[in-house]
């Protein structure tokens, strides 16, 4: 990808995450980072746009997943980890909470991420190969990738349904990585167009009509 799609791009994650920061009061973003390109990369844009000191990465060590195991010892480590990071995020003094994830993962991974900023969010994981050198995202959206024939194949298709609205848009991938992302897209539906649910008793209600 061209230096001059990159600035253009950075720049604009840049712009929202200056306005978010103004919107919610706050001073600097706390950005889960679980080491990976799309980490490296949200960091990359937002330090350049931000200032390295406006942006702090949240990981969170072996020691600290071990230090909390006996609250759930069935727990897989994994969803510990990012739990954790979650959390660490959320209590960073004057912070913004910043999930890196990218589309790909988020419209096939079910339920979207609880932070409040998705930098990357509208840049499909091939893109994120592209500007970061690699690419990342949960175990089950990496085999339907595989299934596919690849990242490449899959955003393909996925854009093909999703931005073009193309009902047929996944039939060009092989029928088992077609079922399986159809039937993602269609777990996560709720998740996208009602990220909250409170039942109406008044006039008007947060997170269905109250925007002011």
């Amino acid at each position: 990808m061209s230096d001059a799609r990159y600035a253009r791009i950075a720049g604009i994650v840049g712009a929202v995450a200056r306005q978010a920061l103004r919107d919610r009061g706050a001073g600097r973003i706390a950005l889960l980072d679980d080491g990976g390109p799309e980490a490296d990369l949200a960091a990359r844009m937002l330090a350049d746009a931000l200032g390295a000191d406006a942006v702090v990465r949240v990981g969170a060590s072996e020691a600290e997943v071990e230090s909390v195991l006996h609250l759930s010892p069935g727990a897989e480590p994994g969803a510990l980890r990012r739990e954790i990071r979650r959390l660490k995020a959320r209590l960073v003094a004057g912070a913004l909470a910043a999930n890196p994830a990218n589309k790909t993962a988020l419209l096939l991974d079910g339920a979207l991420p609880p932070e409040p900023l998705l930098p990357l969010g509208d840049l499909w994981a091939s893109e994120v190969a592209q500007l970061g050198g690699g690419w990342s995202a949960p175990p089950e959206v990496a085999r339907i990738a595989e299934d596919a024939g690849g990242i490449g194949a899959l955003d393909d298709a996925l854009r093909a349904r999703v931005d073009r609205r193309d009902p047929r848009g996944l039939d060009r991938l092989p029928p088992a990585a077609a079922d399986a992302a159809g039937r993602a897209l269609a777990a996560g539906r709720a998740w996208r167009t009602h990220p909250a649910v409170v039942p109406k008793l008044g006039a008007r209600t947060i997170g269905a009509d109250l925007y002011e």
